[in-house]
């Protein structure tokens, strides 16, 4: 992903800065911006903290550029007490992503007071142990994206589609994750629905910034991998 960003924006900076419209009119730096970084899907553009210096949010992504200059930089920016604030903007850009994700697509589990958003790999391990671990809890609603990562588990797409196939999808997830599959010589259907909703649960990942599985937000709190310390922390936390 990094390679690509370099890549991006070394295209971007080799086409000149237009600082004036074609009318002549001087443009706004956010205008000015935009021309200079027009292959970039760019989300957002503020000024930062930092005078002069602006934030350009693209995707999972975050440089910062200094018209005056020129000079685009590619890294963090931290308070004096060590809070990154270009952490923070990253989450804050997850975040509303995450309000505006279509619950409806997912495999619904429980009906608890904690939402735990989840994006799962059938056949990852650490998939299958925070799959143990919610399965014990009668707290949580959990609403399961399925992200199979074929380079690593050539196998897990085939899961997928077996999961979203059945008629109960929360069982069929439950002996995926079990891995009572792993043996079985299992048959998918034939529906074209499915393998869109499969597509569809593999763009929200991608939308997600998701690199690896499982990957959650608990109550809006982003948790990677199976950090069962962070996860009890946000399930209970200590008055």
């Amino acid at each position: 992903m990094r390679n690509s960003l370099l890549l991006m924006m070394l295209i971007a900076l080799l086409h000149p800065l237009q600082l004036f419209a074609e009318s002549g009119e001087e443009q706004t730096v956010e205008e000015s911006i935009r021309a200079q970084f027009a292959q970039l899907p760019i989300e957002s553009i503020r000024k930062t903290e930092i005078d002069g210096l602006y934030e350009i949010a693209f995707q999972d992504n975050i440089v910062y550029y200094h018209p005056q200059s020129g000079l685009t930089l590619v890294g963090e920016i931290l308070t004096q007490e060590g809070m990154s604030l270009t952490a923070r903007k990253k989450a804050e850009m997850t975040a509303s992503r995450i309000e505006d994700l279509p619950l409806e697509k997912a495999i619904k589990i429980g009906s608890g007071k904690h939402t735990v958003i989840e994006v799962v790999d059938p056949d990852c391990p650490f998939c299958r142990k925070t799959a143990a671990f919610f399965k014990k809890r009668k707290d949580v609603t959990r609403y399961i994206f399925l992200f199979p990562i074929t380079q690593i588990h050539p196998d897990a797409e085939r899961k997928a589609q077996y999961i979203l196939c059945a008629q109960d999808k929360p069982g069929a997830y439950a002996e995926a994750l079990s891995g009572r599959l792993d043996d079985e010589d299992f048959k998918l259907c034939d529906d074209a629905e499915v393998k869109e909703l499969l597509l569809e649960h593999q763009r929200i990942g991608q939308l997600l910034g998701v690199r690896g599985t499982p990957t959650m937000w608990i109550n809006g709190q982003f948790v990677s991998g199976a950090n069962f310390e962070k996860i009890l922390q946000i399930l209970e936390p200590k008055s």
